[in-house]
C-alpha cells in the first residue's frame, strides 16, 4: 500500500510539473524589452540617433537649397532687398539645425560656419560683392555636402 501511494504521489507530482511547463509560452520581443531596460534604452537611443540624422540631412538640404536660390538671384542681378531676404532665409534654415550640428559635430560646425556666416553677412551688406557671395556660396555648399556624406 505504501508503494502504491508513493507511486500515485509521484505520478501526480510529475503531471503537475508537466502541466506547469506547458503553460509557459514564448514571450514576444516587446515583452522581453520591457523586462530588459538596457535593451529598450539602446533601441530608443538608436531610433533617436536615426531621427536626428534624418533631421540634420533634411536641414542641410534646406540650407543648400536656400544658398542655391541666393546664387540664382545674384546671377540674375536681382534687387538688393531680394538678396538680403534670401540671405535671411539661409540664416533661418541654418538656425534650425545649428545647435544640433554644434553639439554632435563640433569640427564640422566650425568648418561650415567659416563660409556660411560671411555669406549671410555679405548678403545683408548694402553694397553687395556678388563675386564674394558666389565664392562663399560655393565653399559653403561644398562643406555642407561633405558634411552630409559623413552624417549618412
Amino acid at each position: 500500500m505504501n508503494v502504491s501511494r508513493s507511486f500515485t504521489n509521484g505520478l501526480i507530482f510529475g503531471a503537475m510539473l508537466l502541466l506547469s511547463a506547458c503553460n509557459n509560452t514564448i514571450k514576444s520581443d516587446e515583452h522581453n524589452q520591457e523586462k530588459n531596460p538596457v535593451a529598450k534604452e539602446m533601441s530608443d537611443k538608436n531610433a533617436a540617433e536615426t531621427q536626428d540624422a534624418e533631421g540634420i540631412e533634411t536641414g542641410v538640404a534646406e540650407v543648400v537649397q536656400s544658398i542655391n536660390a541666393l546664387v540664382t538671384e545674384v546671377n540674375a542681378e536681382a534687387d538688393p532687398e531680394k538678396i538680403q531676404e534670401l540671405g535671411e532665409k539661409v540664416s533661418s534654415d541654418w538656425d534650425s539645425i545649428e545647435k544640433q550640428v554644434e553639439d554632435d559635430f563640433p569640427d564640422w560646425y566650425e568648418r561650415i560656419e567659416k563660409n556660411l556666416y560671411p555669406l549671410i553677412g555679405e548678403s545683408g551688406n548694402p553694397e553687395k560683392d556678388t563675386e564674394k557671395i558666389e565664392e562663399l556660396s560655393k565653399a559653403a555648399i561644398e562643406d555642407l555636402q561633405l558634411f552630409l556624406k559623413e552624417v549618412k
